[in-house]
């Protein structure tokens, strides 16, 4: 995925289904209400800690060490660089740190197009993150390290460590934790009583929403654990294909011809999930619940080929008819079009057969032929997460997931941040000391370019000393390779690009280091 992709994405989950209805004229979708999932959720559902979320990216600027009261807060915060742990904490194993921050990434790159070009500059930059452990013990230590790092699933492939021993590449196991951030209301007291509601995505926006997210230990160990299998939970599947029509026509009245299915459940013993359905109408009282789709025309994405699925968890349906409509929405009074039409096929399966072949549907649409998951394993994983902890099967359904729609959960869970680790295995001699080193691309923080911020231009790195990690550290300190690129905005580290003073030593009380900046002023570089 493109950079540019990536931050539209990012940007475009802060909002709610509800804005983006209203942006293109439609009329918002009604609510799916929640079922009585109480009991199969605590049977299914991942302990993952629930961030608390704070403003501040940075301390007082000038300070060495602690988080102070001021500081530069982004819209898109992309995390800090996280110290390395242990599986298991170890009291003969010692450390010492150094951090080298390297802005090589933001060399400008001439690229060809056309007859002219031009200039590329990244805002990534580049970090070395080495650990020289020391056993006092008299004999040797096998340790399991964890190497955490903050990416979005998408961007595994890119953001994922090398980690080295003593210049060696170790073999490692990628474990990912759930979504790290929460939601937000949209002014409006829903209609089960929840103030603000939950329609809005709000990611992490501080070191410190990592520091709660990590502080009692359960986010990692669920992300230590194993994916829920979903294999003995029953399902009846409808499948909807081959959906045909008349002809779209805009000045006879059928500007989108489409599929209603309509059909009667009990709303505390069924839940639906649905995929490739865009329309509903829910009627909890009447027992009743219309699900509808566009049918692709000739020549568009999807004619002819794509399907559509009901995926029934609990009491099956009833009374299930389907109709062909003039436009895709799922209003009772919609009118009818003639000349429709679709096949469906009725099945029983399980659960996770189920969300295994629909997630791996969604996941190859969403790539568009972008490029290949680096572990689509982990992919489902987070989508596993996402569903069980927010989603329609958990007993507190985020409002943004109450239609039960897996393409939307699909779509958000591959570019929502989390703490993933990597696991490897290292052996420390007796009396002896490994090297130890993590390579990295490490995003920077910013604001996004239509806000029109004071702090545009601005870009945020940080790192923590202690959070989330077991060892005893003898001593840290930090390496800045500018290479001329950057003007320091603020920062708590002690760099002085005048003076030369690009290493200094990290105090033993600091919690939290950031380094704000700017692109230097040169001259335009000529192309070669």
């Amino acid at each position: 995925m493109s950079e540019r992709s990536r931050r539209l994405l990012e940007a475009m989950g802060r909002l709610s289904d509800s804005m983006v209805d209203q942006a293109v004229g439609k009329p918002p979708r009604r609510r799916l209400p929640r079922g009585a999932w109480a009991a199969l959720a605590a049977c299914l559902a991942l302990a993952i800690g629930a961030a608390a979320i704070l403003p501040q990216l940075g301390g007082r600027s000038g300070q060495s060490g602690g988080s102070g009261s001021e500081g530069t807060t982004f819209m898109s915060y992309a995390g800090p660089v996280f110290p390395l742990t242990l599986k298991q904490a170890r009291q003969d194993i010692t450390a010492r740190r150094e951090i080298t921050l390297d802005f090589s990434p933001w060399q400008p790159v001439w690229v060809e197009g056309g007859e002219d070009g031009f200039w590329r500059q990244g805002t990534d930059i580049l970090v070395t993150d080495t650990y020289t452990l020391a056993n006092s013990g008299a004999e040797d230590a096998q340790l399991t390290l964890l190497y955490p790092f903050v990416a979005e699933p998408m961007e595994l492939e890119r953001l994922t460590p090398a980690l080295t021993c003593d210049g060696a590449a170790l073999e490692t196991a990628l474990h990912a934790g759930g979504y790290a951030g929460g939601f937000m209301g949209a002014g409006f007291t829903s209609a089960d009583g929840e103030e603000g509601g939950s329609l809005n995505l709000l990611q992490p926006e501080s070191w410190e929403g990592y520091r709660d997210l990590l502080a009692d230990g359960s986010y990692l160990a669920a992300a230590l654990g194993d994916t829920p299998d979903l294999s003995a939970v029953p399902v009846t599947v409808y499948r909807f294909t081959h959906p045909y029509s008349p002809p779209e026509d805009e000045d006879g009245g059928a500007p989108n011809p489409s599929i209603q299915a309509g059909f009667d459940l009990d709303y505390d013993s069924t839940t639906i999930l649905t995929y490739g359905f865009h329309a509903g109408h829910y009627d909890r009282e009447g027992g009743s619940m219309i699900q509808g789709f566009s049918i692709p025309q000739p020549g568009e994405r999807g004619y002819g080929t794509d399907e559509y699925d009901l995926v029934v968890v609990g009491q099956d349906i009833a009374n299930l008819t389907t109709g062909g409509y003039v436009t895709g929405g799922a209003d009772r009074d919609t009118p009818a079009l003639e000349g429709c039409g679709v096949t469906v096929e009725r099945y029983e399966s399980d659960l996770e057969s189920e969300l295994r072949r629909l997630f791996a549907l969604c996941a190859n649409d969403r790539l568009e032929g972008e490029e290949d998951p680096a572990d689509e394993g982990i992919w489902y994983r987070c989508f596993i997460q996402q569903l069980l902890t927010y989603g329609v099967l958990s007993s507190q359904t985020a409002s943004r997931y109450d239609t039960g729609r897996i393409e939307d959960l699909v779509s958000e869970v591959l570019v929502l941040r989390r703490v993933c680790w990597l696991e490897a295995a290292v052996t420390v001699p007796a009396g002896g000391r490994v090297t130890v080193s993590a390579q990295l691309t490490k995003q920077g923080s910013y604001d996004y370019y239509c806000a029109h911020t004071e702090k545009q231009g601005l870009y945020g790195y940080d790192l923590v000393t202690a959070l989330g990690s077991n060892l005893s550290f003898t001593g840290q300190s930090a390496v800045l390779e500018d290479r001329g690129l950057i003007e320091i905005a603020e920062q708590n580290f002690g760099f002085d690009l005048a003076a030369g003073v690009r290493q200094v030593e990290l105090e033993a009380a600091g919690e939290h280091y950031y380094l704000i900046v700017r692109r230097a002023v040169t001259e335009e570089p000529v192309p070669t």
